[in-house]
């Protein structure tokens, strides 16, 4: 956040990190997939919306980028062919062994690899604002060297 702002941003987007909040209300399965991934297991996949985006790796995003397989279809096709599939999967990943849990999967950034444990989003805002004061400290003591 403190680089995004030295360099002009007047905000940041942060959405991942939400995602394993205790008021998030991430899948259950997905939320554990979640804290148990590393950033490696995230992969830019067009299968749910037909426009690359960054989300867990899973049974569904192998699937649709097996090179064997049809291509993905372009937005706004490929929502309308797949919704009714990710609700059933997301009904189904509730009941343990349907087999639907391999398939869950969401949206997620890199940061997935230090989302490992759960917590309230309070704690969450304030470590950024730490993070944020001794990155601006940081900033600050090498301008004035």
């Amino acid at each position: 956040m403190a680089a995004a702002m030295a360099l002009g941003a007047q905000g940041v987007w942060c959405g991942s990190v939400w995602l394993t909040t205790d008021e998030a209300e991430t899948h259950p399965v997905v939320k554990q997939k979640f804290l148990e991934a590393t950033s490696s297991d995230t992969l830019r996949s067009r299968s749910r919306t037909g426009k690359p985006a960054r989300q867990l790796r899973s049974a569904w995003t192998d699937e649709w980028d097996d090179p064997t397989h049809p291509d993905p279809l372009g937005m706004p096709l490929q929502p309308i062919l797949v919704n009714d599939a990710l609700i059933r999967i997301e009904r189904g990943a509730h009941r343990p062994g349907s087999g639907a849990e391999q398939l869950a999967n969401y949206f997620v950034g890199q940061i997935v690899g230090s989302m490992n444990t759960p917590k309230p989003a309070a704690p969450v805002v304030y470590e950024m604002i730490d993070e944020f004061i001794e990155a601006v400290q940081r900033l600050g003591g090498l301008l004035e060297s």
